[in-house]
């Protein structure tokens, strides 16, 4: 079952009002928008946005493309609909982001893409994000509250300035127990275990050695859990490889370059396995069949 039973296919082209544009840390935004009788949403859903004044034909930044960015959050009053996006400053398209105020105006096309799906026999619901891909998990983590789920979050980043969330000060950061030291995941009541690389926050090195080794102290915890996972694709592989020896289940949210986000490019291909194509896998496309995919499936040799 999808995480929310309003999921539909209904999906359009709105012109959004900017409520908050906010950084997070030395790279990263949150971006708080209002859209008027937006669609029914779930989590691992995204929207593509045009990072360009909707007002004019084209802008100085380069080609006028939308971009891709998951959804962080959701929340309905009547017809109105806020939505928070978290971006990092990678381009000149995500710099216009930055730079937006309340009052602006954004065109966004959304919902896209397949969410995330509940697994019904466990109880237990481990999310483990890097840097960006936070975002799909922090509403996952909301919904998953819905169903009765127990949540742990564990998030991951280069260094403690690099991760996108909101500290509490009155909560430390453990290093490798979970702590409420969040105010994103605080709302879902989610603790949080923290992994850095360079070890400023939490624990050092990266989020799936402190994922695995998390496991190894609670092994009770691997036989009730189900995984859901968001970022950098060698995180994803080493997750994906992780808890398939280790039969945990396990659901990952893939990030693509998307020129169109309802698969008329072709361009943001995904190998799976597939028992019944010649070759025993073929293409697939992350916007439209994903970009949430089952682990096991995903060819990560690439």
């Amino acid at each position: 079952m999808a995480v929310t039973p309003e999921f539909g296919a209904v999906k359009g082209l709105f012109l959004a009002r900017v409520l908050a544009n906010e950084p997070l840390c030395r790279d990263h935004w949150r971006c708080v928008l209002e859209v008027e009788d937006f669609p029914a949403a779930a989590p691992g859903q995204f929207l593509q946005i045009l990072c360009a004044d909707p007002s004019r034909e084209g802008w100085t930044g380069g080609v006028l493309l939308r971009r891709p960015f998951s959804i962080g959050g959701l929340r309905r009053n009547g017809g109105q609909c806020e939505i928070d996006i978290l971006h990092r400053i990678v381009g000149p398209g995500t710099r216009w982001l930055s730079q937006l105020a309340p009052g602006d105006r954004v065109s966004i096309l959304g919902p896209l893409g397949r969410p995330f799906q509940v697994f019904p026999d466990h109880p237990l619901a481990l999310l483990v994000g890097g840097g960006i891909g936070l975002p799909p998990l922090i509403w996952l983590a909301e919904a998953l509250r819905d169903f009765g789920k127990r949540t742990v979050a564990f998030a991951g980043a280069r260094s403690a300035d690099l991760l996108p969330l909101t500290r509490r000060p009155e909560v430390a950061a453990t290093g490798g127990e979970p702590a409420p030291a969040f105010r994103e995941f605080a709302e879902s009541g989610t603790p949080v275990v923290v992994a850095t690389d360079d070890g400023s926050l939490g624990s050092a090195g990266s989020i799936a050695e402190v994922f695995a080794r998390y496991l190894d102290r609670h092994p009770d915890h691997a036989r009730a859990a189900a995984v859901y996972a968001c970022g950098p694709a060698p995180m994803m592989r080493a997750m994906a490889g992780l808890c398939e020896r280790r039969s945990i289940p396990c659901q990952v949210c893939l990030e693509r370059m998307m020129g169109c986000g309802m698969g008329t490019c072709q361009s943001c291909v995904v190998r799976l396995r597939d028992q019944e194509a010649e070759d025993q896998w073929r293409y697939r496309l992350c916007c439209t069949d994903g970009p949430v995919f089952d682990s096991r499936r995903v060819i990560w040799d690439e």
